[in-house]
Order: C-alpha cells, then structure tokens, then sequence
C-alpha cells in the first residue's frame, strides 16, 4: 500500500459523505470518503493511502480530466513480468508504486527516467492516522 503524509486543511459534508481536502508540501489531494472518524480534524497529520493499481498514468497529458488529484513523478524503475508491470516512481510526495498492464507501457512508450502524471480519484484513497516512523 502506498503512503504519502498530509495534513488534513478542510473538511466538508453532507450527511454521511465528506470531502476531505489534504495538503502534502506543495501538492493538495482530495479524499471521498462514508466514513470520517472525528481524528480526522482539520490540522491532523495523516497518511493518504492508497493501492497501486488504484493509479492511472498519463503522458503528455491534455485536455481536461475529472481527476483532481496528480503527480508530477519519475519513472525509477520497471518491473515487468508477462501480463503486469510494477513502476516505482519518485516525486515531490516520496516515491510510491504504480501497477499497470505490459501493455500499456508499451503503447504508451513508458522506459525509465520518463517523467509521467500519476492519477489518483478520490474516491480510491484512504485515510489513516500517522504511525510517526
């Protein structure tokens, strides 16, 4: 599971639903969440989590998307094996995984040191408290 730390700057909600608003040095995310536990406060410090194959990667991106969240980020490494292909890449954030189709490195022409968007939906990030380490 990847992991980047943040600091909860807003809050918003309307009945069970909340639109958390998340700020990690010079990049700002946006969780989704049913369920918001009340240690999540503006001011906390947390960790955004979130699955590798929870992100979508773009090249030469244009045009507008409904994915707010992105990351500016490196591709460090490719492992590839027959269907899957895992890529850590590295950004302002820290380094975090991507895990996505053969295929789609190939079409998309990804090697390492291209610079690539990391896409993230809202809806696909979790919330939990800072472990500190």
């Amino acid at each position: 599971m990847n992991r980047i730390r943040a600091v909860v700057s807003g809050i918003e909600n309307n009945g069970n639903l909340h639109r958390i608003s998340l700020s990690a040095g010079k990049h700002d995310f946006t969780v989704i969440t049913l369920e918001l536990a009340d240690e999540y406060a503006v001011g906390a410090r947390v960790d955004i989590r979130f699955k590798p194959a929870h992100v979508a990667l773009a090249k030469h991106i244009a045009g507008d998307i409904s994915i707010a969240n992105r990351i500016e980020a490196e591709v460090r490494e490719i492992r590839q094996g027959n269907i899957l292909a895992e890529l850590l890449l590295g950004s302002e954030t820290g380094d975090f995984y991507a895990l996505t189709t053969v295929e789609a490195v190939g079409r998309m022409r990804i090697v390492q040191g291209d610079r690539v968007i990391a896409l993230l939906k809202a809806s696909d990030l979790y919330l939990s408290k800072t472990d500190k380490a």
